[in-house]
């Protein structure tokens, strides 16, 4: 199992600078906490207050700041890019960086955002598929690319929370990022899990290493009620566009949302024993961290790597030695 944490770079006031910064901070932090990844997501136009709309170069420097972790992308909105300029620019992220990129990409979920970009969003997945498509060539052993993308066409994830999602992945021999729905009653892990659970199969029986990514919630602190309150106001920030769009009912609270599971927090060693009973788990070889919908302080995210570090990765990792 390989540890990662996702940053959506996300910030409460408009000094980019300082968020883009700490992003940078927290990359380094996480590398010598003995976690093997660190994700960026991209956003625009400040939409779920990220400040981050190019996720490769903030990679790059990211990588003037570490020598191990591997730096990954998670996602790339892969209908909105040119995919000739996607392909060059993480060519040359990965030659800075020694081959550390891990290209994930997704449709796209922002309607928004795909008409600024003069994008049809009806048609997110074709252009999609129509950009792996091209990238498949474009990333190939015989690309004529320069810097050459030496493997990188076997570090493509998709984002994905469907079927169909999980099928393309299959089909292509990509890896899968994937995530979790919110519900009033907790997640439904079980439907993602039949989904991990039949990809890693069909990917085995194809002579193929599954490559699965299991996107958590996860906050560490000393107890549970101060991780809960660290994560509550970005959470009460967030319930109302969950409820407006129907997927929590009216007066749902922020402590309905975590006690129905759907974050884990606490000590390292109750988080580690929640993502080790998560339904998706047994399918997943990468289990990635994030803070969404929340936006904690820096200091307790950096408190939360320090600690998943120590209690969750290190006795992992002694485990297997």
């Amino acid at each position: 199992m390989r540890f990662g944490f996702i940053s959506h770079v996300v910030g409460d006031d408009g000094d980019s600078a300082r968020v883009l910064r700490e992003a940078v901070e927290l990359a380094r932090i996480a590398e010598e906490a003995g976690f093997d990844s660190f994700w960026i997501a991209e956003h625009h136009f400040g939409v779920q207050r990220a400040h981050c709309p190019s996720p490769l170069i903030l990679a790059a420097a990211v990588a003037e700041h570490t020598e191990r972790i591997r730096l990954g992308t998670a996602a790339l909105v892969g209908s909105l890019h040119d995919p000739i300029r996607l392909a060059a620019d993480a060519a040359m992220v990965d030659t800075l960086s020694g081959g550390r990129l891990e290209l994930g990409l997704g449709a796209g979920a922002d309607a928004e955002t795909s008409r600024r970009f003069g994008r049809d969003h009806d048609a997110r997945h074709e252009l999609f598929t129509a950009l792996l498509d091209e990238l498949d060539e474009l990333l190939a052993p015989a690309s004529d690319l320069v810097p050459a993308p030496t493997g990188l066409q076997d570090r493509l994830w998709v984002g994905t929370a469907s079927q169909e999602g999980f099928d393309m992945a299959m089909v292509r021999g990509l890896g899968v990022l994937t995530g979790r729905s919110s519900s009033p009653h907790g997640p439904r892990d079980e439907i993602a899990a039949h989904r991990a659970s039949r990809y890693a199969d069909q990917m085995t029986i194809t002579g193929r290493t599954p490559r699965g990514g299991m996107s958590r919630s996860v906050l560490c602190a000393d107890d549970p009620g101060r991780a809960a309150a660290a994560l509550t106001p970005g959470i009460e920030r967030w319930l109302p566009t969950a409820i407006a769009a129907g997927r929590l009912p009216e007066g749902y609270t922020a402590a309905d949302y975590i006690a129905a599971g759907n974050c884990y927090v606490g000590s390292g060693a109750q988080v580690g024993a929640d993502l080790a009973a998560d339904a998706v788990y047994p399918y997943a070889t990468d289990v990635l961290c994030n803070v969404q919908p929340a936006a904690p302080s820096h200091a307790a995210v950096v408190e939360s790597l320090r600690r998943f570090g120590a209690e969750v990765i290190d006795p992992a990792r002694s485990a297997r030695s």
